[in-house]
Order: C-alpha cells, then structure tokens, then sequence
C-alpha cells in the first residue's frame, strides 16, 4: 500500500471531521441507546459516500457492565444475608456468583450475558477486496459506543480500576471457597469482611448507574473511529494487492466486548488478523499492546507485533513503542484473543488514557498530532501486512 503510507492532509481531515461528528454533534453514545444507533448510522453514511459499501449489522446487547457484574456480586453477597440453616440456597448462590465470573471474565461462553442481551445493538461492517488474490484478511476494529462516568472513574482513581477488579475477582472466588466451611466461626468472620467488601463494590456500581453521566467520548472512542474511517476510505480508493480488508466499528464494546463477539461468532477468526485502535486521541506514545486483559491475560499474535514493531524502527517520528501493561481494560481484540485469534491493538498511553470516562473527554481534549501519528502508523502496519511482514510468525 505505497500510496496509503503517505497520509495525506485530506486523510487527517476526514479522521478529525469523524470525530467531531461522533462526538460533538452526537454526543454520548450509550450501549444500546439513541446516540449509539445515531452514530452507527452516520459512520454508514459517511463510510458510502467514501466508496466504502458500509452497513450497519443487528446483535443483542445491553446497555452496562454493570448489569452482568452488579448480579455476580449480588450473588456473592446473597449468601450472606439467609439464614445459616439455609445451607443449599447460601451454597447454590456462592457457586454461581463464581460461574458468572469465570464464564463473563472468558469472553467465550458468557450465559448471563446472553441472557441480559434483549436490546438492539448493531455493528458497522464493510469488506474492502484486495487488487489480486487475497492471500489473507485484515479486520480494522473500533468502538463506537461510550461509556458512563462515576466515582470509579474518577481521574485521581481510575488508574487503580483493574486492580479493583481483580480484588473483586480474587473476593468473589474466596467466598466461593469459604462458604462450604461457614459452620465454622473463624470462616464466618473471614467471610463477613469479604462479603463487606463486596458491598462496597457494589455500591460504587450502583454510584456510577445512578449519579454517573455518559459521556462524549472524544477520545474513547471517537478517535479510534476516526482513524479507521479514515483508513478504509483510503483503501476504498487504493485497495492492498493481496489482503482483503474488513472494517467493523463496534457497538457495546463498553458494556463488555459485545459486538467484537458478536462479529466473531458470526464469522470466526480463521484467515484473519484482527487490528485495533482504541483511545488514539492522546498525545502520548503510539503503544501496541503486547499483553491486555483483567481478569484473564492474553497475549497479542506475535507476527502482528513483528511487523508493528518494524514499523517503530523505521518510523522513530510516530514515537510508536510496545507495551506489556497497559491502561484500561479489555479491549476488541480480547474476545479474539480469548479464542486463540490473531490480534493486536493500538492506544496512544503512556501509563493511563486521558480523560478516561470523564465528561472531560470531548473534542477540544483530543491532540490532533497524536491522531495523526496513530493515522500514520495504521496504514504503514496495514502496507507491512500487505507485504507479508506478519505471516512468518504466528501465535497469541
């Protein structure tokens, strides 16, 4: 993709003008909700009147993760509150307050989620063909939804938030442990400062549902947007010679990766690499995540990082630079990683994300220079791939 390397002022205007549109004019843009379904149809609109033959595609979602891990923290806790003679409900609540965490920290199988998935969320798709025979696919992932702000996220503490979670992770799988052996004294006591915990978690849950607000999502994630409309139209008019690209902007990404999963279970991951851009709206480092996750861990395809990492050395200006412990949370590619897809992220951080869920998060905190390092970046990677620079190694 010569032609693509070169980023054009126009290409820039088109990302910024993305991102303008997404989060200015729109606004917040709830999982499931009216600014959801508005953004999804504006990307549309503006991916066709690029050449981009883009359309929006139905799943089931919900609107916050709060949902799902508000319940298996109330089952935690459950237990707690019946009486002691009331052993098999204490017992049958404890052990699914577990399941629900193992089976929603896989991004595999999550039965709660499919059972809270009752609103109407949808993905933004396009395919792109290669010149010649496409010798493999290339998915440019982003989200388009936004996330809700509360005390969880406040900026002195929202660095602490995976820890937090793997507190909560780590308390919910003692309890778990513990309540088969509550006829004991000394495990009552442990297990009432556990669940005492939990409470309090839960109450932050329940602060962010209630006094939270949504927010604009400039950065996160309107600027991942941006870079990848911008990219696709480019494509649109200056196809690869050998990869098949698809483009998918994600809806409820911030209520747990549901439309990433939706768009691999719909498709699976065999023959294609999966590239990511989340939160590009710093001005920070262009970081590759070599590593993501929370609960569980993943690592990114080896030969994408290869050829991101060629990409660094020949460009030393898009100050682009692995990372192995990112901020933030799960991202995109994590439902892709959880299934041994091949994948890789991009996030412009540098230890935190800026104005990460805060109502701070809007177009006039977005540094234009690290949208176009990041544009940069993407479309060397995308013409390193082209180039077969990420086939000679594969793994996760």
């Amino acid at each position: 993709m010569p032609a693509t390397e070169s980023i054009r002022e126009e290409d820039l205007a088109v990302a910024m003008d993305t991102i303008a549109e997404l989060a200015a004019d729109i606004g917040p843009r709830r999982p499931t909700g009216p600014g959801e379904a508005a953004a999804a149809e504006a990307l549309v609109a503006r991916m066709r009147s690029a050449g981009v033959d883009a359309r929006a595609e139905e799943f089931a979602g919900y609107s916050t993760f709060g949902a799902p891990f508000g319940i298996v923290l109330g089952l935690a806790i459950l237990p707690g509150l019946l009486p002691r003679r009331r052993r098999l409900p204490r017992l049958l609540a404890s052990t699914l307050a577990v399941a629900g965490l193992l089976t929603e920290g896989s991004l595999r199988f999550a039965p709660l989620s499919a059972l809270l998935a009752r609103k109407p969320s949808r993905n933004v798709v396009a395919t792109i063909e290669s010149r010649g025979p496409a010798e493999r696919t290339l998915c440019l992932i982003a989200h388009m939804d936004t996330s809700r702000s509360g005390l969880i996220f406040h900026p002195r503490v929202v660095g602490w938030m995976p820890r937090w979670i793997a507190a909560n992770s780590i308390l919910v799988l003692l309890q778990g442990a513990l309540e088969p052996l509550s006829a004991w004294r000394p495990t009552r006591r442990i297990l009432g400062l556990v669940r005492g915990a939990l409470v309090a978690s839960l109450g932050l849950l329940g602060e962010r549902e209630v006094r939270g607000v949504d927010v604009p999502g400039a950065n996160d994630n309107a600027s991942g947007c941006g870079v990848v409309t911008a990219l696709a139209a480019r494509l649109a008019a200056e196809p690869l010679q050998s990869t098949r690209v698809e483009v998918l902007i994600t809806g409820c990404e911030e209520a747990g990766t549901l439309g990433a999963q939706a768009y691999r279970d719909s498709r699976g991951t065999e023959g294609r690499l999966f590239l990511n851009f989340d939160n590009v709206g710093g001005p920070g480092t262009v970081r590759f995540l070599r590593r993501e996750g929370v609960i569980a861990k993943w690592n990114a395809d080896e030969g994408m990082i290869a050829a991101a990492q060629g990409v660094a050395d020949r460009r030393p200006d898009l100050r682009m630079a692995p990372e192995d412990d990112p901020a933030g949370l799960t991202y995109d590619t994590s439902p892709i990683h959880a299934v041994g897809g091949r994948a890789l992220t991009i996030s412009v951080q540098d230890g935190f994300i800026p104005n990460l869920h805060w109502p701070t998060d809007v177009v006039a905190n977005v540094d234009r220079d690290g949208v176009r390092r990041t544009l940069e970046a993407g479309a060397e990677l995308v013409g390193a791939i082209d180039r077969g620079e990420a086939d000679g190694v594969r793994g996760g």
